[in-house]
């Protein structure tokens, strides 16, 4: 019997937006699941460089709840029907506080929405 990793927060928002140089500091794009509209809560946002210099991960993860953020490390976010499990390095999973393997629930109807934004913020490489 294979057990799930465990539920690190059930996000009701999923979002994604353009970065902007003036706005974020940076060109690229926004991706969040939030617990709650108001930004009250869990979060994960994930945020990735059109053109990160060449010392530079291209995304990092900031997790909202406890405030930390990783540069790079997801090996893997796997997103299936209301849920996406992710795949981290157990270094990175130790930056962001997170353990190595964990999931985020949210409402079914937005994972193609999941998907899409993970793929434009991760890479479609890490995305499955």
């Amino acid at each position: 019997m294979s057990h799930s990793p465990p539920t690190e927060f059930a996000a009701t928002v999923v979002a994604g937006q353009p970065a902007t140089v003036e706005q974020d500091g940076f060109a690229g794009y926004l991706f969040g699941l939030a617990e709650n509209a108001d930004g009250a809560g869990a979060s994960l946002i994930v945020q990735r460089a059109d053109e990160p210099r060449p010392e530079w991960e291209p995304y990092c993860l900031v997790w909202g709840e406890r405030e930390s953020t990783t540069y790079g490390g997801v090996t893997r976010a796997l997103v299936r029907d209301g849920e996406v499990i992710f795949e981290l390095s157990r270094y990175h999973a130790a930056e962001l506080g997170t353990p190595a393997v964990f999931r985020i629930a949210f409402p079914t109807p937005s994972t193609d929405a999941v998907r899409a934004g993970l793929e434009r913020t991760l890479g479609a490489g890490v995305v499955g």
